[in-house]
């Protein structure tokens, strides 16, 4: 991948992953609802058009984009290969997943213990959204990825939705492309369809939820990377049609009009998320030089925990918020905004990435090191397996020579 794309790529995982943390942040301590009927500052202006609940749901979508394109198009490419990949390519999607997401349940278990236990009387807890969300089931559901799927989402981490919905894209994808791959045999083919379609159908069943619309937006990233040449030669005009679209959706897709058009928002994420995909390619056949913007080495450092931070925020959030209400009241975080609100809302969102940095330090940083003792283990059972089969007969054995009659 050329390095000006590659950074790009890493650039927008942190800047998505900090205006999803900023979108519920402002939702929680800050309230702008006199934005138009009152004067503000600029910045204040500029923080309510940017961090929106639209844009930060773009972000949501340009992570569906990128994971196709990354992961998605990876497949693509080994089955293009005499060789065969599904063991790693498994290996590899098991633990990105499950390093983050098992100790991020645990975190969620502990800081909603910790509020229910100390701050239960705030009544944040009690707020319907998170009604009957703590029971083990739930947290049994989100282990196996079936948070919004088939069951509700385990305590205060709604937005563990979206790892349930790529990780059975993740496993579902290469199956279902499986007969395509020439390292494997008929049978193996054949079966592995089977299966990618059976998890396909069985996870598309439940309505209301995001996985086949999630899946449209993920496939598309995965045949980007089949374009030999770019829709749009100029980078700069590929940027601006992304913007020129993104800013009416921000505008647009919202209230009445969705009322309206029900199918307004989703003709919206896939227009955004086909401009966003239109970008990437331009970036990669472009040039690598200039966009000094995307240059510095800062975006793979912070897009290294992004991971993490969109794993572990929202149960942070909670238990802040639920602190605040004990503190100062329940009606004060519903105040219209004072700078003690900012402030409010900038220490905690400090707190939230700095939490999320060190919760990396201990899963996401180890993700390699992960992969490697799997594939240890993958490795140590396959040798164990061929000490107990026998090894086949080569040749008949020879036979004792007859005895002569007496």
């Amino acid at each position: 991948m050329p390095v000006l794309l590659s950074q790009f790529i890493e650039a927008c995982r942190w800047v998505g992953a900090l205006l999803v943390l900023a979108v519920h942040s402002t939702n929680m301590f800050v309230n702008l609802a006199d934005i138009m009927s009152a004067p503000h500052a600029a910045s204040v202006y500029a923080w309510w058009f940017f961090v929106s609940f639209e844009l930060g749901h773009q972000a949501v979508v340009g992570f569906f984009a990128i994971s196709g394109y990354l992961v998605g198009g990876a497949v693509l490419a080994q089955l293009r290969k005499d060789k065969p990949f599904l063991r790693d390519y498994l290996i590899h999607r098991f633990a990105r997943i499950y390093i983050v997401l098992a100790p991020a349940l645990l975190v969620t278990v502990a800081a909603d213990g910790i509020g229910r236990g100390w701050l239960g009387d705030s009544g944040v807890y009690d707020w319907p959204v998170f009604k009957d969300h703590y029971r083990a089931d739930l947290f049994l559901g989100s282990l196996a990825n079936l948070a919004a799927i088939y069951c509700d989402f385990f305590g205060t981490n709604g937005p563990l939705w979206s790892l349930a919905c790529e990780f059975w894209y993740y496993i579902s994808f290469p199956l279902l492309l499986l007969p395509f791959a020439r390292a494997y045999s008929l049978r193996t083919r054949a079966v592995g369809f089977a299966l990618g379609l059976a998890i396909l159908v069985v996870m598309s069943i439940p309505s209301g939820g995001w996985f086949r619309f999630g899946y449209l937006l993920w496939g598309l990233g995965a045949l980007a990377t089949l374009a030999r040449r770019p829709l749009v030669q100029s980078r700069w005009i590929a940027l601006a049609l992304y913007v020129a679209a993104v800013i009416p959706i921000r505008l647009l897709v919202r209230g009445p009009n969705l009322e309206a058009f029900p199918y307004l928002a989703d003709l919206a994420d896939t227009l955004a998320a086909v401009l966003f995909l239109n970008l990437v390619v331009t970036l990669r056949f472009g040039p690598q030089q200039g966009w000094a913007l995307f240059q510095p080495q800062l975006h793979r450092r912070l897009a290294d925990f992004s991971f993490s931070l969109y794993s572990v925020h929202m149960p942070l959030l909670i238990l802040a918020r639920a602190f605040v209400d004990q503190r100062f009241g329940a009606l004060w975080a519903r105040e219209l905004a004072t700078p003690v609100h900012w402030q409010v809302m900038a220490a905690v969102m400090t707190a939230a990435v700095v939490f999320g940095f060190l919760f990396s330090r201990v899963t996401e940083a180890h993700t390699n090191s992960a992969r490697r003792a799997l594939r240890r283990a993958f490795e140590a059972a396959e040798e164990r397996r061929r000490r107990r089969v026998p090894p086949p007969l080569t040749q008949e054995p020879e036979r004792e020579p007859q005895k002569a009659d007496a």
